[in-house]
């Protein structure tokens, strides 16, 4: 499918041009794009894997392009093209009137191109005649429209010959990629109605007609008769594709004239040209006569016009008369819809179902009108005639109860079905193959919702369910009606990793569904539930698949319209006076009845016969040539006599009794056909089977004679051999013509453009239903109502702007309508009801605003519908655009698929098959069909198979054996009562074998001779059925079946069927229980004999429920096998494949694809339904007959021809087992049982025959009598043979020989092992001794060790023990000593296990082994490789108290600390990783205390109240004095009374114990790690004094210490496990900690968008790069722009790239605007505490106080501003990026495209709409730069502002005063920056060079060009960002000029360097900082 980005790939269907594209041009390999040089561009553009190099300047002329396309071709193909050049030359010129030669020129060369090989050509030629570029139409007028005299009437008729033979050439009719243009050619030539051929026809058949009687004519017979047949044939043609040109007044006469014509001819030789038009004139005037509704009546009456009497039925019906009973009743089967609709589902009027009997009456009197209309309606009734009433039923139930839905259970009779209820339309829309899908969703069944996505896989695809391609019902109900639409399965996903498949949800389903019929009334519907969501239940009809039937009834239809039926005369034959069984007299096919013509038999002959021919005229009862061919042939005599009668018959039949040799003689009869293929102009032979198994060993056995050019059609073949010929494989080699390429890529275009116009469309009808807004209804209320409209209008008649949204949001919206959704309805709106829209819609034109609620309702809702009914129908006509579309996309396909069949020898279907390529094979010439197994073809499918250039029919079956199966046996089958009217399971063979009553037989050959069955069983049949019935002298050589004394056997018993099941299941499903244990143990005795392999055993049974108990039971012995065809009989009569089942039935297993387990005998074996197995045969069938009741009722073996199946399926034995008094009471099988009575082969026991002792009588009544008369499959004596390994007697009972040969003895084992003599250790003499395993101790090794527990078998060979006793050894190389067993070998290749034990340069120990470690390279030398250390790295952080907890890294940084962050305090926690910035609690502080108050300040501000030293007066619950100190939390697990914690050291100072501690004095501080310390020894440990002054003497806290300038110490820790100290336990020390803490939040905001800040500078980075590489490939197109139009289109496309080009750079400029929001001053943590603090001041002091008291001055100072002014510098660069880049695009497109150029648009404008903006903002930063004494920003900023500038001033459309302006801004800016560079900061000298290159590049001339190394050099130094903030950073200090910058590790400058901003001087030596650098209080809070 056409992608615009990625061209066409092998996922897009056949469409592609190839299995990829790349993305280069002109390479030297590349082969040119014919495309593109032929019309100038190409849909693939860059992505082309051809090249459209079309030299350097790319602007070669079309000459130019050609010559070089024809240097590339052969010289065959440089002549095609010259030749097709000549041609066109002509059409390009105008006609000339009655200028015959010119016309000869044309007609002749166009007919020479369409008979040439070049494929291209012949398709270019319809569409050329089409073109309106060309005169070919205007050329085809000048000649329908010449009348010429006598004198000319040669050349005009070479003329029409000519011009008929093109528009009837196979290469145009036939060729279903243009057949677009041929059916507008046909249009043209026929004219209004036919006014133009017509007339034109009649002067040349009249010419024809007058040349033909002149004796004095020069022009040839032949020349003649090729034009009668080509204008016969061109009249056909266009009377198929113009249907009004039927009713010409003048085309009855036209007919006649044809009809003349053909009578005139009288030679010989011209004959078949006399037959071939006579019977295309039958063919057109059943056409008229359909037409004008002119319908023949039969020809019932004498030539005298006196009636003849007519033999009628014993009892004449009423015809029923179809139409008018509901919206799908015509009269006329072309106007039924092949699927029910509603109303014929809901209609109670019984289905019109015609009669077969013709001498019953018919609406229609058309005699191939009414077989068609029959056949059409009966095989329409098969599929849907019980699904709809089952159907009608169950919505009228859900109509009067809606409430079913939600769990229905549907009972629909025999019609197989799954539920599933709540489901709705998940998406609607067409996909990119123009198909209109739905994703239907509803609930996991029940039983799989609990289950893994793997489980609920193999569920959906285990149970078959929802196939492809299968038929479901949607149910809904709307507006109290019950609605219905047909589906069908259009993609089947089980992958979990689809979101729109059927496992990846655990309760939700979703299947990919398509309509059945896209008319407009179900595709509105299907909207309405995609739009409303409305639910309803998906039914699932498993067995009904319309891809088998729907082109068969289509195809009926199709000829029904023409009239057509070939062999009508037939198929349909008139009545006739002779006697009964008088046959007809069937001629030689069309193709054989020229004098001259002969059938070659020499591929047929035996090796040195003499060359035979068959005349098609030799007669099947020739004596002499049929012992001839009998002869001389493989052939018997019956078989000769078929061949003839094949050969010489145009419609021919053959029966085929069993094993009679049917597919033998077809393979033979092919031979033949093939010889005279090409001579007869045959095409390819098709052969049609009913069944994929016999069509499979058909077209295998051709191969086998060494016929290759066979296709399989279809894709059911079980053949490997057929692989290779599968036509979906051939078709893979056919390549498309450039033609079909190009139809291809613009279909595949088109329907993506309607993909996404149905979105959009879609869409907006979502949007409608679920938002009222105005931009729905603004352009429908302007277009229909623009009264209404006006009044919207945001901009009133004075010109003011309307604020607060569109008027009519509000309007929609109003209090009123508020309140009436409240349940509150306005006054206004109460008395208004239910409104008339009439008289609203007047109202609201005068003022819509008056309106109230319900009244605006009424107008929104008519909005509404008028708005979904304009958008549905606007869909419908895109879904059927695109229909139209997909059709020509189909037909080149399928125009593949046809050349591929055309030019093959076989082609190989089923009769599924064929009605599913029925459109392909349509137009395939193909003049044979054969059809095998024609007893069991329905004749709907028959029809369908009489293709139209059918000339040769041939049908090979037994209308004796099964007929065709249907599945509404009560209405349709003639085994019923109601069936027996319209009998549509009987065959069309049948049909005509058989004969009707007062009508000729078909003759009919009857092979004679079987060769299958030895005569005891083929006297069964001969007796009965085929009386001439003779047995091939082989028969009588079939050996006796082994184990069994009666070759065949009659087991009769008297165990009743089971009769439970039957209670449930309809008829096919009968059991018998006792009848599956007898077989299974007769399946067990037969395969004992050794003699015959269960493959060649067959178990046969007439019911599906016998079948399925057979497989239960024989599966633990056998595998078992079952056709596809008994799987699905299973399945379909509610036998699952696994015997599980779920809520709604059993689930189906494929047994095909179950893997082979191993059993117990022997391998596979075929149970089989007597239905399924026809065509088969097996050495020995055994059969279950099942029925066994007292009403003696015997089902489906009542007829013959199951009868007649079932007993000719053996070969040496068959066994029946059932019960003969049932039977009995069938004529056939009381036939049957007399003659098996007379030769004692009936009794109620059968007789075994032990193999051993053939004289031991042996009789089995019972399952269990096998095990215990011949348990071993022989008797029940022993058996006395010896067995030949031991010598022991056999202990089994008797058996067979080949069972003895594997028998293992059981005795005790006797035999001895040498040379140690022990005895064998074995249970059983069978088993093999193997080796001595006795163990043997104190083993002497050659190392000179011992060894025990050693097997003996190894003893006898020492060497090969392993010596286990550890020794040392030393380890050559590094010479360590290891202990290793003594077996080891320690070479050179031996890796040392003593740790390597290396100290890496991590500092931890190498984790590798000696040996792992040092490795020798290929010269011998050592090499030491460590292993990559595995520790954690376990480093503290910088900026917080983490440890590294990554794998050791080997030094480097690092990174960013991934911790959960431990800042928290009594209100909350902070919940970030600890690198990220934490916002500061800004709760009020919750220490306090009576002696000290309460601080007044944030929870996260240092505390501006004194700590309390008194001890806590407050109890503990164990109710002594708390320890701690008053304001801290009590601390009830250290009380010292209850001797807690006594041993600990409280005070580190004095080393003093808890238990020594006067709490009174010293009150203890409990830390959160748990440690707890004297308030006296952690106030010194911590640094109180320095945030507190404190007496020296008294230790007295005095009042609090100014802080403002000091540096923030650490958090404090504490003292034993140096864990920080927490705010939230701790309050004491929060004017210390929180200091510290804030400090640490300030760091960490800083750091965090500096990382930020790089990724986006990746960014950017990837994005300059990206705009570089691509800035040519974006201007650049593929346009030959020499061309009309090309430049303009150019730009187009240049336009749409550019759509995208800049969403990059839009996407990271609104990321740097972010980051700069973010990194605001106001979302710094300092100055969000500043104003917590400021804040709680003025709440509780007056504001200048509390700010004195404080010393806050430095609070709110200067932030850090590096993020925001990096991120600032990111944003003008990505600006000026773009603006450069969009400056650069401009350029090369004016360069490329000249003026047109100036239509280019860019995404948000010209960019020199941009340059202002840009300029001043870079200007407004310059200035901030250089006050925060930023030199680097700025220069960068002012580099910026140079390089837009020098763009903007070099633009021809910049006024010149502005250019001037900006040029020496820019000029001034540069100057100053070149000062600033003298700074030094970083990165300096680089921005120097860059100012140095701008500066030239301003003193340049305006527009003078500038080199690459310039820009580079500028470009080099557009670096943006600070940079140079370190994660591990330990304080933060300002330069001279205020820039922060951070020192690591300790945190005290220890080195010189310079601000990386501003170049001064910063850090230190010592400890000590240079002059200027103060720390960075504005970090700090």
């Amino acid at each position: 499918m056409y992608n615009s980005k990625r061209g066409f790939g092998t996922g897009r269907g056949r469409g592609g041009y190839g299995q990829g594209r790349g993305g280069s041009h002109g390479g030297p390999k590349q082969k040119a794009c014919f495309y593109f040089k032929e019309h100038g561009t190409c849909k693939f553009g860059s992505t082309c894997k051809f090249s459209h190099d079309l030299g350097s300047n790319g602007t070669r002329d079309r000459g130019s392009m050609l010559r070089d396309k024809r240097a590339e071709e052969t010289l065959i193909e440089q002549e095609a093209r010259a030749s097709y050049g000549s041609w066109r030359s002509i059409i390009r010129r105008q006609p000339r009137a009655t200028d015959l030669y010119g016309m000869q020129l044309l007609w002749d060369g166009a007919l020479e191109i369409l008979n040439g090989d070049d494929r291209d050509w012949k398709q270019t030629l319809p569409k050329d005649l089409d073109s309106d570029e060309n005169f070919g139409r205007q050329h085809m007028l000048t000649l329908l429209r010449e009348r010429v005299q006598a004198s000319k009437h040669e050349l005009f008729i070479q003329v029409s010959r000519s011009f008929l033979l093109v528009m009837t050439h196979t290469a145009i009719v036939d060729c279903l990629s243009v057949d677009t243009y041929v059916g507008t050619l046909y249009n043209f030539m026929s004219g209004v109605n036919g006014s133009r051929a017509i007339p034109f026809f009649q002067h040349l058949c009249e010419t024809l007609v007058a040349t033909r009687t002149d004796t004095s004519r020069l022009i040839t017979v032949e020349t003649i008769d090729v034009t009668l047949i080509a204008l016969s044939n061109a009249l056909f043609e266009l009377l198929q594709r113009e249907y009004r040109a039927r009713f010409n007044e003048d085309l009855p006469s036209l007919i006649n004239s044809l009809e003349t014509a053909a009578q005139l001819i009288t030679e010989d030789a011209s004959k078949v040209t006399s037959d071939m038009i006579l019977s295309r004139v039958e063919d057109l005037r059943t056409v008229v006569a359909r037409a004008n509704g002119l319908i023949a009546q039969d020809d019932d009456a004498a030539v005298d016009g006196t009636a003849k009497p007519i033999h009628r039925s014993a009892y004449e019906r009423d015809a029923p008369i179809p139409g008018g009973r509901h919206d799908n009743d015509n009269t006329d089967i072309t106007q039924i819809e092949i699927f029910p609709t509603r109303a014929e589902i809901m209609s109670e009027a019984n289905e019109v179902l015609p009669t077969t009997d013709r001498d019953q009456p018919h609406h229609l009197a058309s005699k191939i009108e009414r077989h068609i209309d029959t056949h059409f309606r009966l095989f329409r009734h098969e599929i849907f005639g019980e699904l709809k009433d089952s159907l009608g039923s169950l919505m009228q139930s859900v109509m009067n109860n809606p409430g079913q839905l939600t769990h229905l259970k549907p009972e629909l009779g025999d019609i197989r079905s799954y539920a599933y209820p709540n489901s709705f339309v998940g998406f609607l829309g067409l996909n990119k193959r123009g198909e209109l899908q739905v994703r239907m969703c509803f609930a996991q069944p029940k039983s799989i919702r609990q289950k893994s996505k793997a489980d609920r896989r193999k569920w959906w695809e285990d149970s078959r369910r929802l196939e492809e391609g299968v038929l479901l019902s949607f149910i809904w109900v709307h507006d109290s009606n019950t609605q219905h639409l047909f589906f069908t399965v259009a993609e089947k996903s089980t992958d979990a990793n689809n979101n729109y498949s059927l496992t990846s949800q655990e309760n939700l389903a979703i299947i990919t569904l398509k309509l059945t019929s896209h008319t407009q009334a179900d595709i509105e519907a299907l909207l309405s539930l995609s739009c409303q969501k409305l639910h309803g239940v998906l039914l699932e009809y498993p067995r009904v698949l319309p891809a088998t039937f729907v082109p068969v009834l289509k195809n009926l239809q199709r000829m029904q319209r023409m009239s057509r039926l070939p062999f009508r005369e037939w198929i349909l034959p008139d009545r006739i006076d002779g006697p009964a069984g008088t046959e007809l007299e069937i001629p030689p096919p069309l193709y054989a009845r020229t004098a001259s013509f002969s059938f070659p038999l020499t591929s047929i002959l035996k090796p040195g016969s003499n060359s035979m021919s068959l005349h098609p005229a030799t007669s099947g009862n020739n004596p002499f040539f049929l012992q001839n061919l009998e002869q001389n042939t493989e052939l018997d005599r019956g078989q000769c006599v078929a061949l003839i009668a094949a050969l010489s018959r145009e419609f021919a039949f053959i029966q085929g009794p069993p094993g009679t040799g049917k597919s033998f003689l077809g393979i033979k009869m092919m031979k033949v056909l093939l010889d005279v293929r090409k001579k007869a102009g045959l095409g390819p032979i098709v052969v049609v089977c009913y069944t994929n198994h016999a069509l499979d060993q058909f077209l295998e056995h051709l191969i086998g004679t060494g016929i290759r050019k066979i296709i399989r059609v279809g894709g059911q073949s079980r053949s490997e051999l057929l692989e290779e010929h599968n036509l979906r494989h051939i078709a893979k080699t056919e390549g498309k013509s450039k033609h079909e390429k190009w139809q291809a890529a613009t279909a595949y275009k088109s329907l993506e453009d309607y993909e996404g116009k149905s979105k959009r469309i879609l869409g907006r009808l979502h949007g409608m239903s679920k938002h009222v807004e105005w931009r729905n209804f603004d352009r429908h209320l302007e277009q229909r109502y623009p009264r209404i409209y006006n009044q919207f209008r945001q901009v009133d008649e004075d010109g003011f702007t309307i604020v607060g949204g569109p008027p009519f949001d509000n309007w929609a919206t109003g209090k009123s309508i508020i309140r009436q959704h409240l349940g509150q309805p306005s006054p206004e709106s109460s008395a208004v009801g239910s409104a008339n829209f009439g008289e609203v819609f007047q109202k609201a034109t005068i003022d819509v605003h008056s309106l109230s609620y319900s009244e605006r309702r009424v107008l929104i809702e008519r909005w509404t519908r008028e708005l979904q009914e304009a958008a549905t129908g606007e869909f419908f006509e895109h879904v059927k655009d695109a229909e139209k579309i997909q059709q020509s996309l189909t037909n080149v396909h399928e125009e593949v698929d046809r050349r591929v069949l055309q030019n093959a020898d076989v082609i190989g279907l089923t009769t599924s098959g064929l009605a599913k390529h029925i459109s392909t094979l349509q137009h395939v010439r193909a003049k044979v069909v054969i059809c095998e197994e024609a007893g069991e073809v329905l004749e709907p499918h028959i029809i369908s198979a009489l293709l139209p250039t059918v000339e040769h029919f041939i049908q090979i079956g037994d209308h004796q054996q099964l007929r065709p199966s249907v599945n509404n046996f009560h209405d349709l089958s003639l085994e019923s009562a109601r069936g027996r009217l319209h009998q549509l399971d009987r065959s069309q063979f049948e049909r005509l074998s058989v004969g009707e009553p007062g009508r000729p037989l078909m003759p009919v050959a009857q092979l004679g001779i079987q060769r299958r069955m030895r005569p005891e069983i083929s006297n069964l049949i001969r007796e009965t059925i085929y009386n001439n019935l003779i047995d091939h002298a082989s028969t009588t050589q079939f050996p006796d079946v082994v184990g069994m004394r009666k070759n065949v056997s009659w087991l009769d018993h008297d165990n009743m069927e089971d009769s439970e099941q039957a209670e449930i299941h309809h008829t096919k499903s009968k059991s018998n229980t006792w009848e599956v244990e007898m077989v299974h143990a007769l399946v067990r005795h037969m395969v004992r004999q050794g003699v015959y392999n269960s493959s060649e055993i067959a178990v046969l049974t007439p019911y599906t429920g016998q079948l399925q108990k057979l497989r239960t039971a024989m599966r633990s012995d056998f595998e078992i096998v079952l056709s596809e065809r008994d799987q699905d009989a299973l399945v379909k009569d509610g036998f699952g494949g696994n015997d599980s089942s779920d809520e709604q039935g059993h689930v189906e297993q494929n047994n095909m694809r179950k893997p082979l387990e191993k059993k117990k005998l022997s391998d596979l074996l075929r149970i089989a339904t007597v239905d399924n197995f026809q065509g088969e045969e097996a050495k020995i069938i055994i059969i279950s007959l099942v029925r066994a009741n007292k009403d003696r009722k015997v089902g489906f073996l009542r007829t013959t021809n199951r009868i007649n199946v079932l007993l000719s399926r053996a070969q040496h034995g068959m066994y029946l087992i059932g019960n003969t008094d049932t039977y009995s009471n069938v004529s056939m099988w009381q036939k049957v049982i007399d003659m098996l009575r007379a030769q004692d082969c009936i009794a109620t026991s059968l007789d075994l025959c032990c193999p051993r002792h053939m004289n031991t009588p042996i009789q089995v009544k019972e399952p269990d009598d096998f095990a215990k008369f011949s348990p071993e499959g022989g008797c029940d004596k022993h058996c006395m043979d010896r067995l030949p390994d031991c010598g022991h007697q056999c202990q089994a009972r008797c058996h067979s020989k080949a069972m003895h040969d594997v028998f293992k003895c059981e005795q005790p084992c006797q035999r001895r092992h040498q040379p140690c003599n022990h005895a064998c250790q074995k249970q059983t003499c069978g088993e093999d001794c193997g080796k001595c395993m006795v163990t043997v101790n104190d083993v002497q090794l050659p190392c000179g060790h011992s060894k025990n527990s050693v097997p003996c078998h190894m003893t006898q060979h020492p060497a090969t023990i392993h010596c286990n006793t550890v020794v040392d050894k030393i380890v050559p190389g590094c010479g360590h000593t290891v202990q290793v067993g003594c077996f080891r070998i320690v070479d050179e290749s031996y890796k040392c296990p003593i740790p390597c034990g290396t100290t890496l340069k991590c500092g931890h120990i190498c984790p590798g082994s000696c040996g792992h470690c040092k490795t020798k390279t290929d010269t011998g030398e050592t090499l030491m490789q460590h292993k990559s250390c595995e520790k954690e790295c376990g480093r503290r952080y910088g900026t917080c108290n983490h440890n590294c907890r990554k794998r050791c890294h080997d030094g480097s940084d690092c990174g960013l600390c991934t911790h959960s962050c431990e800042v928290s305090c009594k209100h909350s926690r902070c919940t970030l990783k600890c690198h990220e910035a934490c916002a500061p609690c800004i709760e009020p502080c919750t220490w306090s205390c009576a002696h000290q108050g309460d601080c007044t300040m944030p929870c996260s501000a240092p505390c501006n109240r004194l700590p309390c030293n008194k001890r806590c007066t407050r109890p503990l619950p164990c109710g002594h004095q708390c320890p701690g100190l008053c304001g801290e939390d009590c601390l009830p697990e250290y009380c010292k009374e209850c001797e807690m914690k006594l041993d600990e050291q409280a005070d580190i100072l004095l080393f003093l114990d808890y238990r020594d501690i006067d709490l009174d004095e010293t009150p203890v501080v409990a830390l959160a790690c748990g440690h707890f310390f004297t308030a006296e020894t952690l106030d010194g440990l911590v640094g109180l004094k320095d945030v507190y002054d404190i007496d020296p003497t008294t230790s007295d806290i005095l009042g609090l210490r100014e802080i403002s300038s000091t540096m923030a110490p650490a958090i404090p820790k504490c003292p034993h496990c140096q864990c920080p100290i927490r705010q939230f336990v701790t309050q004491r020390y929060n004017r210390l900690i929180n200091r510290a803490v804030i400090d640490e939040m300030s760091k960490r905001f800083i750091v965090t968008g500096q990382i930020e800040l790089q990724n986006l500078q990746g960014r950017l980075t990837a994005m300059e790069t990206d705009l570089e590489e691509t800035r040519s490939a974006v201007v650049n197109t593929d346009f030959v722009l020499t061309l009309p139009g090309s430049r303009e289109r150019a730009i187009l496309e240049v336009t749409q790239r550019l759509k995208k080009r800049y969403k990059t750079s839009m996407q990271l400029h609104s990321a740097v605007v972010r980051l700069q929001r973010g990194a605001a001053e106001r979302h710094q943590p300092a100055h969000k505490l500043h104003e917590a603090i400021v804040h709680a001041t003025q709440r509780n002091a007056p504001l200048e106080d509390a700010l004195a008291g404080l010393s806050l001055d430095n609070t709110s100072g200067e932030r850090d501003h590096r993020i925001t002014l990096g991120a600032k510098t990111m944003e003008l660069k990505i600006s000026c990026l773009t603006i450069e880049d969009q400056f650069h695009v401009l350029s090369s497109a004016k360069s490329l495209y000249g003026d047109s150029a100036l239509t280019l648009t860019f995404p948000g404008g010209s960019p020199l709409k941009h340059v202002e903006p840009f300029l001043a903002s870079c200007a407004a930063f310059i200035t901030t730069c250089t006050e925060k004494t930023l030199p680097k920003l700025a220069v960068e900023a002012s580099l910026y502002y140079a390089r837009i500038t020098h763009l903007y001033t070099t633009s021809s459309s910049t006024p010149r005063s502005t250019a001037t302006t900006h040029h020496s801004t820019a000029q001034s800016l540069l100057l100053a920056a070149s000062a600033l560079c003298a700074q030094g900061f970083r990165d300096a000298s680089t921005l120097l060079h860059a100012v140095t290159q701008a500066q030239k590049l301003l003193r340049r001339e305006w527009y003078e060009e500038v080199t690459a190394d310039e820009v580079a050099g500028i470009k080099a130094a557009m670096v943006s960002g600070a940079g140079g903030i370190a994660t591990h950073s330990g304080h933060w200090y300002n330069c001279v000029n205020g820039h922060p910058f951070a020192i690591g590790e300790c945190g005290m400058p220890m080195e010189l360097a310079r601000c990386p901003e501003c170049g001064a001087e910063v850090g230190g030596r010592g400890h000590v900082a240079v002059r200027g650098v103060t720390r960075a209080e504005e970090m700090e809070g």
